[in-house]
């Protein structure tokens, strides 16, 4: 594990009454909530959090999130999540998680994930250097939990099942946005409940690519894409109506039974 490494924090994380599904789990979105948590008060304690950025002009924007999970926490369970900021690229700054069983003798892996983060200006609403935002923050280069399967997400372009959306007021973050896991759940709509009572999602790759807002009307729509790792995997795309704007792109894996 890595708790014991410079500038990682972890927190557990209690299934609450309402996360669980029909099945007893927590569906892979409650983990991505708890992720959302950890990174955003890790931050804070970092003194690069929302208050400390907005103070300079700049707000974090989610630009890509890749979770894989082995098995889903059930009613009743936690997780213990750790997390530690993994390097800065060019405009994005990476973050990366473990998300561990707590009740097991010895802490074992449950799931794993990473993350890409933009530092924007919140006057011009485009990307700066996070080495730049953050210049007196020394981030070091460390191991990777996971790492992004392609360098972008592919397209779909032909949706088998579509549904029609709308965002509430209720789905907005801090920033005034539509919240990042709340987009993974608009995704995830367009699955046909048939599949969704012979699968379970383990898995998440979701790539944010345009900002939306409440009363956004939207198209979910997904298509099953070839197996990978031994599961079944969709890929997903969110479109906003008036504008026709790609708002998300997302694939996701699925574990049969």
């Amino acid at each position: 594990m890595t708790a014991h490494l410079p500038l990682t924090h972890d927190r557990l994380y209690r299934i609450r009454s309402y996360e669980p599904r029909p099945d007893g789990l927590a569906p892979i979105t409650a983990i991505c909530n708890q992720l959302q948590d950890i990174a955003s008060g890790h931050a804070d304690a970092l003194g690069f959090g929302y208050h400390d950025l907005e103070t300079g002009g700049h707000f974090w924007l989610l630009a890509r999130l890749h979770v894989m999970m082995d098995r889903l926490p059930a009613y009743g369970g936690a997780v213990r999540v750790q997390t530690w900021p993994s390097g800065n690229e060019r405009l994005v700054a990476n973050r990366d998680f473990l998300i561990l069983d707590p009740a097991a003798a010895q802490e074992t892996v449950m799931g794993r994930a990473t993350s890409s983060w933009v530092t924007m200006n919140a006057s011009t609403h485009r990307p700066e250097s996070p080495s730049e935002v953050l210049s007196t923050r020394f981030i070091p280069d460390r191991e990777r939990a996971l790492t992004f399967p392609a360098k972008s997400i592919t397209r779909l372009k032909d949706g088998e099942h579509e549904t029609g959306l709308t965002a509430r007021r209720a789905d907005l973050d801090i920033n005034g946005h539509v919240n990042n896991v709340r987009y993974a759940e608009l995704c995830l709509e367009a699955v046909p409940q048939a599949w969704e009572a012979a699968h379970r999602c383990l898995g998440l790759d979701i790539q944010f690519r345009s900002e939306s807002f409440a009363g956004d009307a939207y198209v979910s729509a997904c298509a099953e894409a070839g197996p990978d790792s031994g599961m079944r995997t969709l890929l997903h795309r969110l479109t906003r109506i008036n504008d026709d704007r790609e708002i998300v792109r997302m694939r996701s894996w699925w574990q049969t039974g």
